[in-house]
């Protein structure tokens, strides 16, 4: 699996290097357009379009300038004179530093906000809370992952609407495996009933210790997603795990035919 790096910021020492971010009519061919102008001025390492719901859409991206006489008020007003930009921003580096001043912070989908967290941090967070609340901290994982599988479950249900749960939940994972959740693959053992997903880089044991043997938050979260989305009551069982010394991780997510949901770890005495 590929990674794409978080591009909040380039670093060029030697080269002159740009920020550019422009506003644009949401046309037909209006990206190919002002990527078309771009060429014979900076060389691009970096961008990301997007659409916007007022018939506009952004480009940003960041360049290296192939001249050194290059400055920001001459490539700013180069994309000015297209007409489909209606507006745009440019900003040069300084000590071969340029940040991305115009987006503050990410989001996953509109008004769905988001924060870059490395998959170490969250994975010692986990270790932190087992280690001082023993299973406490195991549920409070847990818990926490259903909570935001509800969450998710339902902001997909009005997007997934359409199709049967095995396609819904196949593109719910590959939109995760996409956002940095781990190579999350997935196996219909039985349509609409019962599930096994494989992670190979689970972000919640990637760097962990000796203190938990499972992936708490992981399989509270997939088993509430899934049971947001068939609108019916599923079960989870992690079946392998690296913190056991598997090589991988691994969920069975079962269709409830009466009895109980999947439990968060059972309490122990408080370390």
């Amino acid at each position: 699996m590929s990674k794409r790096p978080y591009s909040g910021f380039y670093f060029s020492p030697d080269v002159k290097a740009f920020h550019m971010v422009v506003k644009m009519k949401d046309v037909p061919g209006a990206l190919s357009i002002v990527l078309a102008m771009l060429p014979d001025v900076v060389d691009l390492v970096d961008s990301v379009s997007y659409t916007l719901e007022d018939g506009t859409a952004i480009w940003s991206g960041f360049g290296k300038a192939l001249s050194s006489k290059e400055t920001e008020a001459s490539l700013k007003q180069l994309l000015e004179r297209e007409p489909l930009v209606l507006d745009c921003q440019v900003k040069q580096s300084e000590k071969g530093v340029v940040v991305d001043s115009f987006h503050a912070g990410l989001e996953v989908a509109p008004d769905r906000p988001a924060m870059v967290l490395p998959t170490a941090g969250f994975s010692r967070i986990c270790d932190h809370l087992a280690r001082i609340l023993g299973t406490g901290g195991e549920t409070i994982l847990f818990e926490e992952g259903s909570a935001l599988g509800k969450l998710t479950g339902r902001f997909l249900n009005e997007k997934l609407a359409q199709g049967k749960l095995d396609a819904r939940l196949m593109a719910a994972l590959g939109m995760y495996r996409a956002s940095g959740w781990g190579s999350l693959d997935i196996e219909v053992e039985r349509p609409g009933a019962r599930f096994r997903v494989t992670a190979s880089d689970c972000p919640e044991c990637v760097q962990a210790g000796r203190d938990r043997d499972e992936c708490g938050f992981l399989r509270g979260h997939l088993v509430s997603l899934v049971s947001m989305l068939a609108n019916e009551e599923f079960r989870s069982e992690e079946t392998k795990c690296r913190l056991r010394g598997d090589s991988t991780c691994e969920f069975i997510l079962t269709r409830q035919e009466g009895g109980v949901a999947a439990r968060a770890p059972g309490r122990r005495k408080l370390r």
